[in-house]
């Protein structure tokens, strides 16, 4: 293996950099590397990488529309040979070696994902990820482009939040195994966005959240609908429906039921799902959403393997931009007595004195921006957990399968939000004042 100066001739082309592409609705607490290979019915990719010192990590195949075909999750790999999968057994350490494939072909049916494009038919080999099909409504074609992404989330070791075990190296090899084709130089750090990590931190980000948007442009946005609405992420065709409603003021959900898309978009990761609830400024200077929060692995009196998700977080973003101004990760988040977050959004200037962790509030800067989508993740659900966000199907009521974990919106005035410090009280006073404006 080689490793190659400034990640130049990498084999992984790019990795995620919050401070110089913040794009595709990234996660704060996630870092990404993009890598392309050429699969074909003949060859595949062989992946020998070592298990993080993380929450989580795994492989996703893309489309040309950057829609996920396919994916393998960490529990997933079986580890090579005097090796333990340290995210199957607890009482392992990180560093083990697993070898994984991307192969050509349609994806598989596998435990953990719900990958409506499967292959139910079709066995998965062990280790094993697919290229996927290119969904067309009615026609499926195969992928011929081998884009894939490595995942990290909740790096606890490494400089680039790799988890304390570098980059996995990628072997193309003929489909049988049989002959080794060549491997791919390499690196810590690819070329881009950053030069390998050599280049200094341009700090785009503090840049624009110091920059107070002026709430005399409280301009409406067709992103967001008043009242706030929370709905389930399904595919890119979906969201431009929901959109359009917003925007023209017509019920679009039953033709954006009727128009198949494929799942996913945006660099989704099939192993989580999301809701989006839409604020702007016409609405209000402080937004605001509550529900109760599921538990996660490796939180304090919850034993291992029994959380109700692996991963779960709370972004802020710009639509058009994709940035994120601010994530929470679970384990950064303040509950109130009754293990509920409420999030409260609004300009530093409109943050409200009494919006702190310690009244169980957890705050995001909205961002120099009209509009903001607060991006909600659900990751890798335990079976027994059916208030998942992976539980909702289209057309079903967000509410009733979810139950109290469904986020609930709202927008609030600063004079009835300073008559509480109770998360819970000052989320119904807000609810209550919104209800009588409508």
């Amino acid at each position: 293996m080689s490793s190659m100066p400034l990640g130049l001739g990498c084999g992984w082309l790019a990795a995620s950099d919050p401070d110089k592409a913040n794009i595709a609705f990234p996660d704060s607490e996630a870092k990404y590397w993009v890598a392309a290979a050429p699969v074909s019915p003949q060859t595949r990719l062989r992946i020998d990488g070592r298990y993080p010192d993380a929450r989580y990590f795994s492989y996703n195949a893309y489309d040309v529309a950057l829609r996920p075909t396919d994916a393998l999750a960490d529990v997933e790999l079986s580890p090579n040979s005097g090796s333990v999968n340290s995210f199957q057994n607890e009482n392992a350490a990180p560093g083990g070696k697993y070898t994984a494939y991307l192969e050509y072909g349609p994806s598989r049916v596998q435990n953990a994902t719900q990958n409506p494009t499967s292959a139910p038919n079709s066995p998965r080999k062990p280790n094993t990820f697919y290229t996927g099909n290119v969904n067309l409504g009615p026609l499926d074609v195969p992928n011929a482009l081998a884009l894939f992404m490595y995942r990290v989330y909740v790096s606890e070791a490494g400089e680039f939040m790799d988890g304390g075990v570098g980059l996995p190296t990628l072997t193309l090899e003929t489909a049988d195994g049989s002959r080794e084709l060549g491997t791919l130089p390499n690196c810590a750090e690819p070329v881009l966005p950053n030069l390998g990590g050599a280049l200094p931190p341009l700090g785009i980000n503090d840049l624009l959240l110091g920059l107070d948007y002026p709430n005399q442009l409280a301009l409406p946005f067709p992103t967001a609908s008043y009242p706030p609405t929370t709905g389930k992420f399904f595919s890119l065709g979906d969201t431009v429906f929901r959109i359009l409603g917003n925007a023209t003021g017509q019920d679009t959900s039953a033709l954006g039921g009727r128009v198949d898309s494929g799942s996913g978009g945006f660099l989704s990761n099939i192993h989580n799902a999301y809701t989006t609830t839409a604020f702007d400024r016409k609405g209000g200077s402080i937004a605001l959403l509550r529900a109760k929060a599921p538990t996660y692995r490796g939180q304090a009196g919850v034993p291992f393997g029994t959380e109700q998700l692996r991963y779960w977080s709370l972004c802020g973003n710009e639509f058009v931009t994709q940035r994120y101004t601010d994530c929470a990760a679970d384990y950064q988040v303040p509950l109130d007595q009754n293990g509920f977050f409420t999030v409260v959004i609004s300009d530093p200037a409109d943050r409200p004195a009494n919006a702190t962790a310690a009244n169980g509030f957890l705050w995001l800067p909205w961002g120099p921006y009209p509009d903001q989508v607060l991006l909600y993740r659900h990751m890798l659900h335990n079976p027994t957990f059916t208030q998942a966000i992976q539980n909702v199907e289209k057309g079903a009521n967000l509410d009733t399968v979810m139950g109290p974990f469904a986020p609930q919106a709202t927008y609030c005035s600063p004079e009835v939000f300073g008559q509480s410090n109770r998360s819970s009280e000052v989320f119904a006073l807000c609810l209550q004042e919104q209800n009588t404006q409508q």
